[in-house]
């Protein structure tokens, strides 16, 4: 009897371990519960608006400038395009300038949403009405997947959705590489504007994960598309993913 009361006992004893034990996420709350993901995507339009309406490109120094003397705004050029995006269920507007077409050889159309591309980037945030001075992110020739990759080794990794969806806007250049460094002359360049919910938004936090200090931020990218890869075989079947 005592042997069946001892394992009585423990079980008990088990059964309130496991309940109360091991669950490293108790009475942590969402920073991010509160958080009106379709009044930050207003805002953050018109935020990039503002920017894209009071500023220009000055060619000379391949740089954006505050307007001082008439010269025509970003938004009014040509050079400007709006990509209408929804993503978790909200709409956003991504914006994109182009401040040199690329001339690939051979030739080749856009990138599509499947297709590999090969870039140099750096990225900085939008704050208030003026970019950041210094960048978060900078890297030369580096490759990226449109398609999800879900992080499988040994294939390039799947960038943010505004990437996916501003890339398309530019084409690459031409590979003039002869027994010597890698050269691409004629990319296409420009600029990605994105809103938060297609960069790095904090909607996708689950309890736990470090928190990204990138969380909601718009972004601006400066990029070169130096080369795509069409119909990229993202599985290795043999097959274009497209």
């Amino acid at each position: 009897m005592n042997k069946i009361k001892n394992i009585f006992a423990f079980a008990i004893f088990t059964l309130l371990i496991y309940s109360c034990g091991d669950d490293n996420n108790v009475g942590i709350t969402n920073p991010f519960a509160d958080v009106n993901y379709e009044a930050l995507a207003v805002s953050d339009n018109t935020s990039i608006e503002n920017f894209l309406k009071t500023h220009y490109y000055d060619a000379t120094s391949d740089d954006i400038k505050l307007i001082d003397a008439g010269q025509t705004a970003m938004f009014s050029q040509q050079e400007t395009s709006i990509v209408d995006v929804t993503e978790n269920g909200i709409a956003y507007k991504l914006y994109t300038y182009r401040t040199q077409v690329g001339v690939p050889v051979p030739v080749k159309e856009s990138p599509t949403e499947m297709d590999s591309i090969f870039v140099n980037r750096k990225g900085f945030l939008l704050l208030e009405n003026s970019i950041s001075e210094d960048p978060f992110d900078s890297a030369d020739r580096t490759w990226w997947s449109l398609a999800p990759t879900f992080g499988i080794q040994n294939i390039a990794p799947s960038p943010i959705k505004g990437w996916v969806k501003g890339f398309p806007i530019f084409k690459s250049g031409e590979n003039k590489t002869d027994n010597g460094p890698i050269t691409y002359v004629n990319p296409g360049k420009g600029y990605i504007f994105i809103p938060s919910g297609l960069a790095y938004p904090s909607i996708n936090y689950q309890i736990g994960q470090n928190i990204n200090y990138l969380f909601d931020q718009t972004l601006v990218f400066k990029v070169e598309l130096l080369d795509i890869v069409e119909d990229t075989d993202h599985d290795n079947d043999g097959t274009p993913s497209i």
